[in-house]
């Protein structure tokens, strides 16, 4: 587990492209993400009619824009069911937190257990991964509870060859990895007593004192 002498100001460990920390998140935010993310993968379900569309509905609703024009069917049906995919301004605050469908909440729910998520992708059919994963720094405490949650919602942990020092979480469908999330927040319920606290976060916020 990093130390907080490991953990930067600005960015993540792992020396992943644009990533940032995420640490000890309240539950009552993980939550709400988690809800968020389950409508939004409901909604590109309903919408979109391939992987290319699906692609790009995912594109929106991470980030707001897709840097091509919308398909005609797959533009009228975001336009009509949920336009305010369409009419974020650049400064609004994105559903997901800038983070990808089916990996948020998962990414968020690691972090209110005392996880410390280190990278994700929601799986991309040219992308580094072509099924969601989540990067994670794991102890062997909060690894052995979280094992038959993992089971039990169809998902698991591997080592990647190129980044040994984290565990890699990862699921078959982005529904697997939302459902996780739920699960990892419902048997948790803020029993902070359940872990060994590893990391100080006064240390950090005297950084900014």
């Amino acid at each position: 587990m990093p130390s907080e002498d490991d953990i930067p100001d600005d960015e993540g460990i792992g020396c992943f492209r644009n990533v940032w920390m995420i640490l000890n998140e309240p539950e009552v935010t993980t939550r709400n993400l988690i809800t968020t993310e389950s409508a939004l993968i409901s909604l590109a379900d309903r919408l979109a009619a391939s992987v290319k569309e699906y692609e790009i509905l995912a594109t929106v609703i991470d980030k707001g824009y897709t840097g091509e024009e919308l398909p005609g069917r797959l533009g009228e049906l975001i336009r009509s069911d949920a336009p305010e995919l369409l009419g974020r301004e650049p400064d609004d605050e994105l559903p997901l937190y800038d983070l990808e469908l089916g990996v948020a909440g998962l990414s968020y729910a690691l972090s209110t257990v005392g996880a410390v998520p280190v990278a994700s992708c929601r799986g991309h059919e040219d992308g580094w991964s072509d099924r969601p994963v989540a990067f994670v720094a794991l102890d062997e405490q909060r690894a052995r509870w979280l094992q038959p949650l993992l089971r039990d919602n169809g998902c698991g942990f591997h080592l990647s060859r190129d980044r040994e020092e984290f565990l890699v979480i990862d699921g078959p469908s982005i529904r697997h990895t939302n459902a996780l999330a739920q699960t990892i927040v419902h048997a948790f319920d803020g029993q902070v007593e359940l872990f060994d606290l590893w990391l100080d976060l006064a240390v950090l916020d005297a950084r900014y004192d």
